[in-house]
């Protein structure tokens, strides 16, 4: 298995036993591998699930712990097993107590049955995956609730999901409409970021690191590492690498069109009439003169094709257009 982005697995322990006592260094070394791919963060979202779990287990100071990790660790990512050397003990400083002896009980026991283990007798779970190739995909998920890809978007899930567990991996965009269930919440994995909800309507567009969430009914927790948004209808979260999650108001009354196949607008600036409808038609649409800037548009398209779009945008604000290729240009004469 290529390793991503390698890092000592010990150092990731003490990150969750202490991270104020590592160095500026060793902290953003363990921040720069979660963020280094997707499957580094869903290895470290089990890590820190299974450490909470670990605070029910009772002492078990006195386990040598370094060998036990590092064995499991090397299994995690392939690694080729040698024969066993002897173990050299720990000292105070690096043994990590009951908490990582709890944590590698039960990752052998989690991790097994979910990732690839150097074993003729490990089992794993079949995986479902969605992808949206030329159109718009609604997938029925187990439970209930409904899913919707955008073009381009990929849904994966394990074959378990709604037993124990409710979580799908998204990559690009998605809407959903989720069957509330308290017990057994719904969550959704975009690049580093997660979305969890009991029952509600949400869209989830992740476009290269960048990940944005709109709700649309009931209430929704967007995650990044430990900050945390509960947004409400019309609400909207947003991440971008390097800065803090952001909320703001749903200013985009389009941002469903792909899914609904209608475009409203309502005494709308052109310059949004043009962004919406090139977002829609997935085309690139350039002004020509700047006295477009200040015209103002009234009109719903449902369903229908570029053409008629831009004819009747033409005639309703009597200007031009040229279309040639994947280039649309406005123009006055």
């Amino acid at each position: 298995m290529e390793q991503n982005n390698p890092l000592d697995p010990i150092l990731l322990i003490r990150y969750l036993e202490a991270k104020e006592q590592l160095s500026p260094e060793e902290q953003a070394a363990v921040l720069q591998w979660i963020q280094y791919s997707p499957e580094n963060r869903r290895e470290w979202e089990q890590l820190c699930e299974l450490w909470e779990q670990a605070g029910q287990v009772g002492p078990l100071s006195e386990l040598d712990t370094q060998a036990d990790w590092m064995l499991l660790w090397n299994k995690m990512q392939g690694v080729p097993q040698k024969a066993a050397a002897p173990v050299r003990k720990l000292s105070a400083v690096y043994r990590w107590g009951w908490q990582v002896a709890a944590v590698v009980t039960l990752l052998i026991v989690t991790i097994w049955g979910v990732r690839q283990l150097n074993s003729p007798d490990a089992t794993q779970l079949a995986q479902y995956n969605y992808v949206a190739q030329d159109s718009l995909l609604p997938i029925a998920l187990p439970d209930g609730s409904q899913a919707y890809l955008n073009q381009g978007a990929t849904l994966t899930y394990n074959e378990d999901f709604g037993k124990q567990t409710r979580t799908v991996q998204l990559i690009g965009e998605g809407y959903f409409e989720v069957v509330p269930n308290a017990a057994i919440p719904f969550f959704v994995r975009a690049d580093s970021t997660t979305v969890r909800v009991v029952g509600t309507s949400f869209n989830v567009k992740q476009v290269g690191q960048e990940v944005k969430v709109t709700v649309n009914s009931g209430e929704v927790a967007f995650s990044y590492q430990e900050d945390t948004l509960l947004l409400t209808p019309d609400e909207v979260g947003t991440y971008q690498p390097g800065s803090q999650l952001q909320e703001s108001t749903n200013s985009d009354i389009n941002y469903l069109s792909w899914k609904t196949g209608t475009l409203r607008f309502d005494d709308t600036l052109f310059p949004r009439v043009v962004q919406d409808i090139a977002r829609h038609y997935k085309i690139a649409i350039q002004i020509e003169n700047q006295a477009l800037r200040e015209l103002r548009l009234t009109s719903t398209f449902q369903r229908q094709p570029l053409s008629a779009v831009l004819q009747e945008v033409a005639t309703v604000l009597d200007i031009n257009y040229t279309h040639k290729g994947n280039q649309i240009t406005f123009f006055i004469n």
